[in-house]
């Protein structure tokens, strides 16, 4: 038959096989790569500490420099998460219906 135990049986595997340490999860790459991104943030908002005017059809506006290009960011980031969700909307209407 299956070797899967029943519901509620004792496994023979350790109870801690999917926990790992601190120190184990620092270790891997995604750790390292976070806090890259995170030091190159810092790094960005201290370089781009001066103010710069915004013409927006009739308002002038003045804001920081950093400020500025982490709003158009994340602008974009919100169109591409809706276009992306309207396009996967798109297809998987188009499977159902043919």
């Amino acid at each position: 038959m299956s070797s899967v135990p029943p519901i509620g049986a004792a496994s023979d595997e350790p109870a801690t096989r999917g926990r790992r340490s601190l120190g184990e999860r620092m270790v891997g790459p995604k750790p390292v790569i976070g806090l890259l991104i995170v030091a190159a943030t810092v790094w960005f908002i201290l370089a781009n500490t001066s103010h710069t005017r915004i013409h927006f059809w009739l308002v002038w506006v003045t804001a920081q420099l950093w400020m500025v290009l982490a709003g158009t960011f994340l602008a974009g980031m919100v169109l591409g998460f809706l276009l992306k969700r309207r396009t996967r909307d798109r297809d998987r209407d188009r499977k159902q219906r043919g």
